[in-house]
């Protein structure tokens, strides 16, 4: 798997902060192993993000390249605010999804499929953030502590989800109220989503770091 992960459903193990439960003792069911691929995701993303910040200066993590563009800290800022706006919606979803009955795999419609294609980065389409998620803190600290209490959240639902036909059950978009899909497609959205805005962070301080090699004095 690459830096940023793949939106797959390979067996890949569960992250070590929350482990998937099986549905039945002794067999690993095959939607168990979704779940750890979508939880591993998550925990990537978290570990990505730290190793991207670590020892940056406040400057370069609260910097925007252009007027219309965001900083890293803004970035940080609307993950946090997009998992928050999802978990309560697929949280009340997995409660009243059925529990699976045989061991098959989760499913995705076409439609969801598409839109996880779009997020994915490098991605060539931007879409319009509605007013609810745009950026809010200016202040790294704050924003980190929002994205890593937004992940354990998010990893704690996913774990929750374990045993029940979440591709069953299906939520309406917080973000775009015409479009609803499965908790299942939502939650790979939402992975594809912070591997999109991670992509981000990773241009904006290369960016950053390729104009102060450009603007150094020249040293004879």
């Amino acid at each position: 798997m690459g830096l940023f992960g793949e939106a797959t459903d390979g067996n890949l193990a569960s992250p070590k902060f929350v482990q998937a439960r099986p549905v039945c003792a002794g067999i690993v069911w095959t939607s168990t192993r979704q779940l750890e691929t979508v939880l591993r995701q998550v925990e990537e993303v978290t570990l990505v993000a730290k190793e991207l910040v670590a020892g940056r200066r406040e400057s370069d993590l609260t910097e925007s390249l252009e007027s219309r563009s965001w900083s890293v800290t803004q970035c940080l800022d609307h993950l946090a605010q997009t998992t928050n706006a999802f978990v309560p919606a697929i949280s009340a979803a997995i409660a009243r999804a059925p529990r699976l009955g045989t061991n098959r795999a989760l499913t995705t419609g076409v439609l969801t499929r598409l839109l996880i294609r779009n997020l994915e980065p490098p991605y060539r389409l931007r879409f319009r953030v509605p007013a609810s998620l745009a950026p809010e803190q200016r202040d790294f600290k704050c924003a980190w502590s929002a994205f890593e209490d937004s992940q354990a959240h998010l990893a704690k639902t996913i774990a929750s989800a374990a045993g029940f036909a979440i591709d069953r059950v299906r939520i309406t978009s917080p973000v775009h109220a015409r479009f609803s899909y499965s908790v299942y497609g939502g939650l790979l959205m939402l992975t594809a989503h912070q591997r999109r805005h991670l992509w981000q962070i990773d241009q904006v301080l290369q960016a950053l770091d390729g104009a102060e090699v450009h603007n150094a004095p020249y040293v004879t």
